[in-house]
């Protein structure tokens, strides 16, 4: 591996640059290794796979703020991220893929999709996915921090594996952003970044909802619904929330809440508790280090019957809360 360019004061934040080459006689192994590290380094920990026509990676990286901007520069390959490895302090992080030489499938959530360069999708890396590159290719990815995301779009997961097309000018606007961001962002004083990072955010937001053609959902009726989804995020550790506190903190009807969310078919209660088990799957998947028992995770996330929650998170999962050793597929006996 070589790595050109050093760690400098955040005010510069030069670009880094890690590669293999594979091609020496007796590399293979050991670069196949080297580039697994690198990856692992700049996005986070992934499950790897190559055919033995993989000869050489680029990665080329960008921190900016807290957005990490990177162009992968690769022969094929299989990526994974087969478990929920969350940390207890909440870093965790979406990634966008913008294809540029060739196509990318990416898989999450039961979905599947095809990504044509000029176009772009994202990824949830706090759950399991796949990401393939068939040939030769060139991908720009940003690595952003889920809770900058999810403060504008509680929802962002219904956008996951989703593919984004330049056709709509929302998402051309954001691609070129994206683009310019890259490039000329390390360049800017400190004192811009976190102004220049929440553009590029309200713009990945705008293309991801603008380009949402699918949804029947009035614009009226779509902003109400990503309100209460703010407001289940800021309080679904309340034991008292319920879908009646939502509806007054948005300032509408319980009943026309409940349209609303019955228009996706889904209900205000299932959403909280939705919401409650997924925090309970991230702190029991860090519950050794955290040193937290089962009864103190199911108050903290908003049960005030542990009984209850089992039974609940048993239904939601297959498997009690003890039991429950993150979303890895166990290995066979």
């Amino acid at each position: 591996m070589t790595e050109n360019g050093g760690i400098a004061a955040r005010s510069t934040a030069p670009a880094r640059t890690f590669n293999v080459d594979l091609t020496a006689p007796g590399r293979f192994r050991s670069g196949i290794e080297t580039w697994f590290e690198i990856l692992h380094d700049n996005y986070f920990p992934l499950d790897v796979k190559v055919g033995r026509e993989f000869r050489s990676g680029l990665l080329t990286r960008v921190d900016i703020g807290e957005i990490r901007a990177c162009t992968l520069k690769t022969d094929p390959m299989l990526t994974e991220r087969r478990t929920s490895r969350s940390m207890p302090d909440g870093r965790d992080f979406y990634v966008v893929e913008i294809p540029r030489a060739a196509s990318i499938r990416v898989a999450q959530r039961g979905r599947e999709s095809v990504v044509r360069p000029g176009g772009f999708t994202v990824v949830n890396g706090a759950e399991g996915y796949t990401f393939e590159t068939a040939q030769l290719n060139e991908v720009r990815t940003l690595r952003i921090p889920c809770r900058s995301l999810r403060a504008r779009l509680p929802s962002l997961d219904d956008w996951v594996a989703k593919t984004r097309e330049s056709s709509q000018p929302l998402v051309a606007l954001f691609l070129d952003f994206a683009a310019s961001y890259g490039q000329h962002g390390p360049a800017l004083p400190p004192a811009h970044h976190e102004r220049v990072e929440q553009h590029l955010l309200d713009l990945l937001v705008m293309a991801l909802l603008g380009a949402d053609d699918a949804s029947s959902e009035t614009s009226v009726r779509s902003a109400h619904r990503q309100r209460a989804l703010r407001a289940i995020e800021q309080r679904f550790c309340d034991p008292a929330l319920e879908p009646s506190g939502v509806a007054r903190a948005i300032g509408v009807s319980e009943r026309y809440l409940q349209k609303i969310f019955s228009e996706r078919r889904e209900t205000v209660s299932a959403t909280i508790r939705a919401r409650r088990i997924l925090e309970a799957k991230r702190l029991l998947a860090n519950r050794a280090p955290l040193r937290l028992s089962v009864t103190q995770i199911a108050y903290a996330v908003g049960f005030s019957d542990p009984a209850y929650f089992s039974r609940v998170f048993r239904q939601a999962t297959g498997v009690s809360p003890v039991q429950y050793e993150g979303d890895a597929p166990r290995a066979p006996a």
